[in-house]
C-alpha cells in the first residue's frame, strides 16, 4: 500500500502530460496492425476502424489508454502497465512512457521489474522527472539493497532547491531512516520463523486479513477471487473481497477453503477484520457507509446475519480491523474519523451496564501516530497488545509492534523485527493461546499479491537466505541459530491459564448450550461472560495468573454448575481441561456449592459466598415450585459429634440466608451430616477437601 499521497499526486500529473510529450514525437512511416495477443493482455476493444496505422500513432493509442486507466476510477495498474509496454514495444521510447511504466509498476508492487527501469530513467532524467529517484531508491529498499536505497533517497535529496526541499525533505528523512531500520534488522534477525501457508489458503488470488482461534483450529480470512460473489475489480485488478473459511484436521493440515457464503458475503466488498478467541463472533468489514464494521454470530451450525455495530463504533469514516479483548468486555478498532492524529487511529470502547458500546476512547499520541495504525489484537492478560502500523520507527510499509497497558499507562510501541517485519506491508490479525503461531499477511516477496504466512515464536531460530529474487526467507532446511551476540527478543512471556472443555447432559451425553460467567472471588466482580457451542458444547476460557476465581456454568431447564479455581502465579502456558455434566432440574439430583465458603471452624458465611448463592436464588425464583434441602458435610478429622454439629449450622446459615433474600422458608429444610456421606477418600489431602462441602438436593417440584 503506497501511503504517500504526495507521490501519487506528483505521478498523475506527470501522467496527465504524456499526450503531450507524444504529440511532440516525429512519425514513423512503418505499418503495423493490431495484435490478437496485446488486444487479449490489455483486455480491452481495438481502436474503431483502425486495421492497419504506423506504429508511432499505434504507440500514442496505446500510450494514451495507459493514461485513461490510470486516472479513472477506480484506477487499473495492471492494465495501465500492459498498454505502456504496447506503447514502448511499439517504438515510443519516451522517458515520460518509460516513467509511466516503471510507476505503474511500482504501485502494482511489482518492485523488481520497476527497479531496473527507474534506475534506467536515473541516468538521463530531466527536472520533471526527477521523482523516477525517490521510486529507485523505494525499490531498492524493498529489494533488500539498503544502501543503493539510501544513495538514491540522498541523491533525490539533492535535486531540490531549498524552498522546495521544505515540502519533501520530511518524507526523504523518513524513508532514508526506515532504510536504516531495516538494514539493522536484517542484520540481526529475531528467532521467529515465518512459513507461507499452502496453496489450498495461498492460490494466485489474493489473501490476506487471516484471524484464527485461539486453539488454532479454525480460520477466516479474506481472498480477492473471479470465483466470488463479488465482479467487480479495483486499481490492481482484483475483485471484490469476500471471506473465506479453513479448518485444521488432526493432523494439523488447512482443510480446502469455503467461500463463507450468504448472509455474510454479498456483491459488494466483506472483509474479516475480526473473530473472537472461541471462533463464535465474526466481525465483519463491509464497504458501504464508507465502510463499516458487523457482527455475525455463529448460531445452530450458520452465520446469523451481520449486524452493525452501533454509532460509537461506526462513524460516516472508514472503520476497518478490530478486535475483542478476551473477555469480550472491550472492542478495539481502527479509524480515520476527524479528531485524530493523523491516517486511522485506534480506538477503544468499553462494554456499558446495558451490553451497548460506549464512547470510544482513541488510544494516546505514543501509540496512534500521524500515519496509520491497524488490528490491534489484544492478549489474555489484559495487558499485552500487538498492533500494526506504517508510522512509529517502521522498517517500510506497515510493520507489526507490541504495547503493554499497565498502571493506565501505554508503554512505548517495540517492533518486532525482521523477519516477522519486513519493508513492505505486514499486518498481523490473531496469536493463539498458547503463543505459539500468529497468523502474519504480507506483501512480502515482490508479488502484487497478498499472503497469509504462519509465524511460530519459536527459541530455535532458522538462518535466513536468500531466494532467487534476492528477497529474505527462511531455510526449512538448517536449524542455525542467527548470527548475532544479543540475546534474542522473547515474545512467549504470558502468564495465562486456559480452561475448557465440554458441556453435556449427565444422561442423555448430548451436548448443551450454557453460559458460563466467570467471577473474580475476591471482589465478587463479573468479569466475562461466556458461552459453550451449540452443536457441540466445546467451551473455551482465559484466566490470567494469580486470581482466584468462580465459574458458574448455567443452561435452560438444567440445575447451574459451579467451580472455584485458584490461578497462582506461576509462569507460562497452562491449559486445564473440565469436561461438565448438567443435570436436569429433576427431584434427587443434587449440586455441590464449591463457591460457598465460612469462616475457619465457624458457621459464618463469607462474602465471597454471594455470588454462588444468587445463583441459588435465582434458580429457585425461576422454578417456584421446587423444595431443596440444604445439607453441610465434613471429612473424618476430628470428633464426629462435633463435625455434624457444625456441618448442621453451616446447612442453616444456608438457609437464612435465602430466606433473608426473600425464599420461602416453607421451600427450605437443612441438615448436617458430618462424615457420613463422603463424596472421596478422606485418606488424602485432596479427597478431605472435597468432602468439606455444602450442597444442596431437590426434593420436590
Amino acid at each position: 500500500m503506497n501511503i504517500f499521497n504526495s507521490m501519487r499526486y506528483v505521478l498523475i500529473m506527470v501522467l496527465m502530460s504524456v499526450a503531450l510529450v507524444i504529440n511532440a514525437q516525429s512519425s514513423d512511416s512503418t505499418q503495423v496492425a493490431v495484435p490478437d495477443s496485446i488486444q487479449k493482455e490489455v483486455k480491452t476493444e481495438k481502436p474503431k476502424k483502425v486495421k492497419a496505422i504506423d506504429s508511432l500513432a499505434f504507440a500514442k493509442i496505446w500510450a494514451a489508454k495507459a493514461d485513461k486507466y490510470l486516472t479513472q476510477s477506480p484506477k487499473r495498474f495492471d492494465l495501465a502497465i500492459a498498454a505502456y509496454k504496447t506503447a514502448i514495444d511499439s517504438g515510443l521510447h519516451t522517458e515520460a512512457t518509460c516513467y509511466g511504466l516503471g510507476s505503474a509498476y511500482f504501485e502494482n508492487k511489482q518492485y523488481s521489474k520497476a527497479l531496473p527501469i527507474f534506475r534506467n530513467i536515473s541516468k538521463k532524467i530531466d527536472l520533471q522527472h526527477r521523482d523516477a529517484w525517490f521510486y529507485l531508491g523505494w525499490c531498492y529498499h524493498l529489494n533488500y539493497q539498503f544502501d543503493s536505497a539510501i544513495v538514491s533517497y540522498e541523491k533525490y535529496r539533492s535535486l531540490f532547491a531549498s524552498d522546495e526541499l521544505m515540502q519533501k525533505d520530511e518524507l526523504i528523512k523518513r524513508h532514508i531512516a526506515q532504510a536504516n531500520l531495516a538494514k539493522q534488522n536484517v542484520a540481526k534477525p529475531t528467532p521467529f520463523q515465518i512459513e507461507l501457508l499452502p496453496i489450498s489458503i495461498n492460490t494466485n488470488q489474493v489473501e490476506y486479513a487471516a484471524i484464527a482461534t485461539s486453539n488454532d483450529s479454525l480460520m477466516v480470512f479474506t481472498r480477492r477471487s473471479a470465483n466470488g460473489m463479488g465482479k467487480s475489480m479495483d486499481q490492481d485488478g482484483n475483485y471484490d473481497e469476500d471471506l473465506y473459511i479453513s479448518s485444521k484436521d488432526s493432523a494439523g493440515t488447512w482443510s480446502e477453503p469455503k467461500n463463507i457464503g450468504k448472509p455474510i458475503n454479498s456483491s459488494q466488498h466483506e472483509a474479516s477484520a475480526g473473530l473472537t478467541p472461541d471462533g463464535r463472533q465474526l466481525i465483519v468489514y463491509k464497504s458501504s457507509g464508507g465502510g463499516d464494521l458487523f457482527v455475525s454470530k455463529f448460531e445452530n451450525d450458520k452465520w446469523t446475519s451481520p449486524k452493525k455495530l452501533n454509532k460509537n463504533i461506526n462513524s460516516s469514516a472508514h472503520e476497518s480491523s478490530a478486535s475483542f479483548s478476551y473477555d469480550q468486555t472491550e472492542f478495539y478498532y481502527s479509524s480515520d474519523r476527524l479528531g485524530g492524529f493523523g491516517g486511522h487511529d485506534i480506538y477503544k470502547c468499553k462494554l456499558d451496564a446495558n451490553g451497548k458500546w460506549g464512547t470510544p476512547e482513541r488510544l494516546p499520541s505514543n501509540v496512534n501516530s500521524a500515519f496509520d495504525e491497524v488490528s490491534m489484537v489484544a492478549l489474555p492478560d489484559g495487558k499485552t497488545y500487538y498492533f500494526s502500523s506504517n508510522g512509529h520507527q517502521s522498517m517500510g510499509g506497515f510493520d507489526v509492534f507490541k504495547i503493554t497497558y499497565q498502571d493506565s499507562t501505554w508503554s512505548e510501541p517495540e517492533n518486532l523485527g525482521f523477519p516477522v517485519n519486513s519493508p513492505d506491508d505486514d499486518i498481523l490479525l490473531s496469536i493463539s493461546f498458547d503463543m505459539e503461531h500468529a497468523l502474519l499477511s504480507t506483501t512480502r516477496n515482490d508479488s502484487s499479491l497478498h499472503d497469509i504466512y504462519q509465524v511460530t515464536f519459536s527459541s530455535v531460530a532458522k538462518s535466513p537466505e536468500l531466494d532467487y529474487a534476492g528477497n529474505w526467507i527462511i531455510s526449512e532446511v538448517k536449524p542455525l541459530p542467527f548470527p548475532s551476540a544479543e540475546a534474542p527478543k522473547e515474545i512467549k512471556n504470558i502468564n495465562l491459564t486456559v480452561l475448557k472443555g465440554v458441556i453435556t447432559d449427565k444422561v442423555s451425553k448430548e451436548p448443551v448450550f450454557a453460559n458460563i460467567e466467570l467471577v473474580d472471588l475476591a471482589t465478587g466482580a463479573v468479569l466475562a461472560n461466556f458461552t459453550s457451542a451449540e452443536t457441540t458444547g466445546n467451551y473455551l476460557i482465559s484466566l490470567p495468573s494469580g486470581k482466584d476465581y468462580a465459574i458458574s456454568v448455567k443452561a435452560e431447564n438444567f440445575l447451574f454448575f459451579s467451580e472455584n479455581i485458584t490461578v497462582g502465579a506461576s509462569k507460562g502456558y497452562v491449559e486445564l481441561v473440565k469436561n461438565i455434566e448438567l443435570q436436569k432440574i429433576e427431584v434427587g439430583n443434587k449440586v455441590v456449592l464449591k463457591n460457598v465458603f465460612f469462616e475457619t471452624g465457624k458457621s459464618t458465611l463469607t462474602k465471597s459466598s454471594e455470588t454462588e448463592l444468587q445463583n441459588l436464588i435465582n434458580l429457585l425464583n425461576n422454578a417456584p415450585n421446587v423444595k431443596i434441602e440444604i445439607s453441610g458435610h465434613t471429612d473424618n478429622v476430628g470428633n464426629a459429634a462435633k463435625n455434624k454439629t457444625l456441618s448442621e449450622q453451616r446447612a442453616k446459615a444456608v438457609v437464612d440466608y435465602l430466606v433473608l433474600k426473600g425464599i420461602d422458608s416453607k421451600r427450605l429444610t437443612y441438615k448436617g451430616y458430618g462424615f457420613d456421606r463422603p463424596i472421596a477418600s478422606n485418606t488424602t489431602k485432596e479427597g478431605r477437601q472435597q468432602n468439606r462441602r455444602t450442597e444442596f438436593e431437590i426434593i420436590s417440584r
